[in-house]
C-alpha cells in the first residue's frame, strides 16, 4: 500500500481527489489502486521541555546550565494526538511512504519527524518518496504525482530544518533561563525570553525607537532660484558641498543672485526604460500590503495561504522567489482568459489588453535553480471574487496585477537634467516626461519625491536670467518608525546594516534573520510576549523590550551573528555540512555564552529593581509581589520567605512565582 502523508487536510483531500477517492475514513482516505492519503496538522511533534530529560531541570538555576540533550525527545502537541495516532497506524500498514509536506524545509521535516516517530524499518525509510506540490489544482497535482522523487534527495533540506529547530531550542532554553535568573537576582519579576531570531529582531525595533526618541532636528537652509527662458519659468536648487546652517548666509546668497545673468552648463535628456516589477515573493507581498493597507505580516501570510489552500486561485505562498519557470508558459493563456472573465473589474480590462507574446525578465530558469517553488501568481482555476472577503480580494488583486504587468511593454520616460552656473554658484534641476505608460497602465506610477515641473529646451553655454532667489527653511528628519513591511525588509537584508568589516565579509548581501516562511511568526510571537506592539501602521518596542535589549550581551542580540547562523543552515541544506558538525558548533557557542554570563565576562547590564530587599539575614534576594494576594504581600525570589513590604514576616514557604521555581 502506498501512503501519502500530507502537511494539512486540504492538501490531503486534493491529492486524494487526484488519485480517485474510494472512501473517506476518520483521518484518512482510501483511493484507487489501494493508495491511501492521510494528513498532519502542520507540526504534530515538538521538542520536549528540559524537565522531560531530567527532573532537576524543573528548577531554573545556573547550576544546571547549559542543557545539551544527548538523545532528543519529540512529544505530540496537545492538538494533534488523535490524528497522530491515525497517521502512525497507516504508516505501519504501508509498503511505500510518500512525503507530501509543503515544498520547503519545514514541509520536509514535519513529515520526516512523524515517520521517524513511527519507528519504521530502515528499508521503508530509505525507499520513501517525495511529492512537491506548489499548486492545488488537479492538473498540477497530477503532474506532481507523476514525477515523484526519492525522499532522500531532499534529506539535506530536512536536516537544515532539524538543525534550525534544535539550535533555536538550545539557545532559547539556555539563555532564557540564564537571563531570567540574572533578572530575578536584581529583583525583576519577568521571564526574559531570548531567541536566536526573535531577540535580534526586537533589537532592530528598539534601536530605531531610541534613534527617534533621541533625535534632535537641525535647522538648515536651501537657496532655490527661479529662472526664465522664452516666457517659461522653472526652479533650480543651489548645489552646496556643505549644508547651509546659518540663515543669514543663505539670505545673502539669494539677494546677490536675484536679477543676475547665468549660463547653462548642461542640458541633457536621456530616454529611460523600466521593466515591470517582478511578481511577488512572500516578503515583497507582505511589504506591499503593509504599505498600502496596513496589513500585518501574519495577516498577509494567512490571506495568501487561504487563497492557495482554500480557494486554490494562487500558487504556493511561502516562497522567497520572484521568478517564474519557462515550463509554466503553457498556462499563460488560461490564466489570462480567467482574469478576462472577471467582468466589470480592472483585472478584466488589463487582461484583455495584455500581450501574451511579451516576456519580461521574470521568466528565468537560472534564477530558480535548486528552488522548489516560484513566485506567487494566479493559478489556472477561475476565481470567484464574490467568495472573497475585502482583504482577500485586495491581496488577490495585487498578485494578479503583478502577473498581468509582465505582459505589458516597458515604461519609458525622458529624464532631463539641467545645470546652470551663476558666478561661483551652480544650480541644478531635473524633470521627467512619461513617453510610454507600458506596465504602469496596470500598476500605476511609483511614488516620487517632489513635484514634476516642465523644463524648456536649452543648449550648453546659453545665457539665462535668474528672476528671483528664495531661501527655503528646512529641518533634518528623524528616522521613520518601522512598519511590519519595512521590518521584514530589514530582517531580510540585515547584511546591509552590518558595520563590522570581518562580519560583513562573511555575510552574503542577501543573508537575513529567519526565512521567508518564519519571519511573520517571529514578529507575531514578539507581539504576544509584549516586546513589540503596533501603533497605526507602525510597529514599536515596549519598555519590556528596551529593558531586555539593554541588558543582554551584544553576542546574544547581534543580528549579524544570527544571520551567519542562517547562512550555515544553507550550507547544511546544500549537503556540505552534517547535522552533527552544525550542532557541535552551536553547543560550543551556547557553552561559551553561559560561561561568560556566569563569570560576568559578558555583562548583564540590567539595573537593580526598586522592589524591597528580603528581610532575611545574609539573603540578597528581592521581594516580588505575591500572586493572588492583595495589598503589600511579597515573597523573596531567592529564599522564598513571605513578608509585607514593611518587613513584617507572614511566614516562610517556597512557592512557584509565575510558574517558575527559581533558585539563587
Amino acid at each position: 500500500m502506498r501512503l501519502f502523508i500530507a502537511e494539512k487536510p486540504s492538501l490531503g483531500r486534493a491529492i486524494a481527489a487526484s488519485l480517485g477517492v474510494v472512501k473517506e475514513e476518520t483521518g484518512y482516505i482510501t483511493c484507487d489502486n489501494g493508495d491511501v492519503v492521510t494528513w498532519c496538522y502542520g507540526h504534530m511533534l515538538e521538542l520536549a521541555e528540559p524537565e522531560a530529560y531530567d527532573e532537576k531541570y524543573k528548577s531554573w538555576s545556573f547550576d544546571t546550565l547549559p542543557i545539551f540533550p544527548k538523545d532528543w525527545i519529540l512529544i505530540p502537541t496537545d492538538s494533534s494526538k488523535k490524528q497522530l495516532d491515525v497517521v502512525i497506524a497507516q504508516i505501519k500498514k504501508a509498503t511505500v511512504l510518500v512525503n507530501a509536506g509543503d515544498p520547503d524545509r519545514e514541509g520536509d521535516l514535519l513529515v520526516n519527524e512523524v515517520i521517524e516517530y513511527a519507528n519504521v524499518s530502515n528499508e521503508i525509510k530509505d525507499n520513501a518518496l517525495r511529492v512537491l506540490i506548489n499548486d492545488l489544482n488537479p492538473k498540477a497535482i497530477e503532474t506532481a504525482i507523476n514525477n515523484l522523487e526519492p525522499n532522500s534527495k531532499h534529506l539535506p533540506r530536512s536536516n537544515a530544518a532539524l538543525c534550525r529547530s534544535r539550535a533555536d531550542w538550545l539557545l532559547g532554553m539556555n539563555l532564557t533561563r540564564a537571563c531570567s535568573v540574572l533578572a530575578r537576582r536584581k529583583g525583576h519579576d519577568n521571564v526574559l525570553h531570548v531567541g536566536r531570531v526573535q531577540t535580534p529582531t526586537i533589537q532592530l525595533v528598539v534601536k530605531r525607537d531610541i534613534e527617534i526618541a533621541n533625535f534632535k532636528p537641525v535647522d538648515f537652509f536651501e537657496v532655490e532660484a527661479l529662472f526664465t527662458h522664452a516666457d517659461m519659468q522653472f526652479k533650480a536648487k543651489l548645489q552646496n558641498e556643505a549644508r547651509i546652517e546659518k540663515k543669514e548666509i543663505a539670505e545673502s546668497m539669494s539677494t546677490n543672485l536675484a536679477g543676475q545673468s547665468a549660463v547653462v552648463t548642461l542640458c541633457e535628456t536621456k530616454r529611460a526604460k523600466s521593466q515591470p516589477p517582478l511578481p511577488f515573493s512572500l516578503r515583497t507581498l507582505q511589504e506591499a500590503m503593509s504599505s498600502k493597507y496596513g496589513y500585518g505580516a501574519k495577516d498577509t501570510l494567512d490571506i495568501a495561504q487561504a487563497l492557495y489552500e482554500k480557494y486554490k486561485i494562487t500558487s504556493y505562498p511561502r516562497t522567497d522567489k520572484n521568478y517564474l519557470s519557462t515550463n509554466k508558459e503553457d498556462e499563460i493563456q488560461l490564466i489570462i482568459d480567467n482574469l478576462e472573465g472577471l467582468n466589470d473589474t480592472p483585472l478584466a480590462q488589463w487582461a484583455s489588453d495584455a500581450d501574451i507574446s511579451l516576456r519580461s525578465p521574470c521568466w528565468n530558469d537560472k534564477k530558480l535553480e535548486g528552488a522548489a517553488h516560484t513566485a506567487i501568481i494566479p493559478t489556472t482555476r477561475a476565481p470567484d471574487l464574490e467568495e472573497l472577503s475585502e482583504a482577500e480580494h485586495n491581496v488577490y488583486t495585487a498578485i494578479a496585477s503583478r502577473y498581468l504587468a509582465q505582459f505589458y511593454p516597458t515604461a519609458e520616460d525622458d529624464n532631463t537634467t539641467i545645470k546652470i552656473q551663476s558666478g561661483e554658484h551652480e544650480f541644478k534641476t531635473t524633470g521627467k516626461i512619461e513617453i510610454t505608460k507600458g506596465w504602469r497602465v496596470v500598476l500605476g506610477k511609483e511614488k516620487e519625491d517632489g513635484e514634476e515641473q516642465s523644463l524648456p529646451e536649452l543648449t550648453k553655454d546659453q545665457a539665462i536670467d535668474c528672476t528671483t532667489a528664495d531661501v527655503l527653511s528646512k529641518k533634518t528628519s528623524a528616522p521613520k518608525p518601522y512598519t511590519e513591511g519595512t521590518l521584514l525588509s530589514a530582517m531580510c537584508n540585515i547584511g546591509k546594516d552590518v558595520t563590522d568589516p570581518a562580519l560583513k565579509a562573511k555575510l552574503k548581501e542577501t543573508a537575513g534573520l529567519g526565512t521567508e516562511a518564519t519571519r511573520a511568526g517571529i514578529i507575531e510571537k514578539a507581539k504576544e510576549r509584549e516586546y513589540l506592539t503596533t501603533k497605526g501602521k507602525n510597529i514599536v518596542s515596549t519598555p519590556l523590550a528596551k529593558m531586555l535589549i539593554m541588558a543582554l550581551p551584544n553576542r546574544v542580540r547581534d543580528p549579524a551573528i544570527t544571520a551567519i547562523w542562517e547562512q550555515q543552515l544553507d550550507v547544511v541544506q546544500s549537503g556540505e555540512c552534517s547535522v552533527d558538525t552544525f550542532m557541535a558548533a552551536i553547543e560550543k557557542t551556547v557553552q561559551g555564552l553561559i560561561d561568560d554570563l556566569k563569570s560576568g565576562k559578558e555583562p548583564f547590564t540590567l539595573s537593580k529593581s526598586t522592589a524591597p530587599a528580603c528581610p532575611q539575614p545574609n539573603c540578597t534576594g528581592f521581594a516580588l509581589p505575591l500572586e493572588g494576594k492583595k495589598g503589600n504581600a511579597h515573597q523573596c525570589h531567592v529564599c522564598g520567605v513571605k513578608f509585607k513590604d514593611d518587613k513584617g514576616k507572614v511566614g516562610k514557604a517556597i512557592i512557584k512565582i509565575k510558574k517558575l521555581d527559581v533558585k539563587k
